[in-house]
């Protein structure tokens, strides 16, 4: 198993920083003021909507697209089809981020129309979630991920089949073009702890997908997570002030990136 040498998180971060980006979310009630914290704690500029009668405007101003279909209604679910139109149409990076793909019916056909769209760099889930876009045994109760044995095998199946990156959450992460699989072993137990962690990775993968390939995207924004977790673990005394000192630390980290250690990435031996 090798280590990845040449991904330059501090770089990555340093150009989300410079160049502020716009992030349009398209994402839940749950996690939405949240990721609208983040976004900012680490160098970028968010907006969030889901009208219809707005998205064109905002693909166009936006330099990266995030649609998170946590929380559904029938006028979310058509601003999302305009949405990846939009993003594809305007050559603008789009990360989907399928909540709770495989607990409900409607969630697993919208998903699968999204996809069929080709409007996204990077499809980002937890490991249930990947898992079962790739057609593996995995288990999902509500939105959470319960268990997924073959998640290396699934991330690179989902990359290979909709030609894009593919990321999948959980005590490691896996990420994978299609051909190559890494993997990254970080992040603190008190994530699971809060609800919409999982919902900030997507939003830290689309701000570093405004300024790179997906590929070191992805990967960045996994580094900074669990940088920021094991961190902000050591100055909270539960999952409470974790919460809280999140935050502070993304936005510590995202500051000064070259004075912060970043997890080490592996490249998997092919099966």
């Amino acid at each position: 198993m090798n280590h990845v040498s040449n991904l330059d998180v501090p770089n990555i971060l340093e150009k989300v920083v410079s160049t502020k980006p716009l992030i349009y979310h398209m994402t839940n009630m749950v996690a939405m003021a949240e990721q609208a914290h983040l976004t900012l704690a680490m160098g970028a500029s968010p907006v969030m909507s889901n009208e219809p009668r707005q998205v064109e405007d905002f693909v166009a101003s936006a330099n990266a697209i995030l649609i998170n279909t946590g929380t559904l209604s029938k006028e979310t679910m058509n601003a999302f089809f305009i949405a990846a139109a939009c993003a594809k149409k305007m050559d603008k990076p789009a990360v989907l981020d399928p909540v709770g793909y495989g607990a409900t019916t409607l969630l697993c056909s919208l998903v699968g129309e999204l996809l069929s769209t080709h409007a996204f760099s990077i499809i980002k889930g937890n490991s249930a979630e990947i898992s079962l876009l790739a057609g593996e045994k995995a288990e999902i109760k509500g939105v959470d991920a319960v268990s997924s044995p073959k998640t290396a095998q699934a991330v690179r199946t989902v990359a290979s089949k909709y030609d894009c990156i593919a990321a999948a959450t959980g005590a490691i992460d896996f990420v994978s073009d299609g051909t190559k699989v890494y993997s990254l072993e970080s992040g603190h137990e008190w994530l699971t702890k809060i609800s919409g962690s999982g919902c900030w990775v997507g939003t830290l993968m689309a701000a570093c997908a405004s300024v790179v390939d997906p590929l070191p995207a992805a990967m960045a924004a996994l580094s900074l997570m669990g940088a920021a977790s094991e961190e902000a673990a050591k100055r909270s005394k539960g999952p409470g002030t974790f919460r809280i000192n999140m935050f502070d630390v993304v936005y510590e980290i995202t500051s000064n990136p070259h004075n912060f250690k970043f997890p080490e990435w592996k490249i998997l031996e092919e099966e």
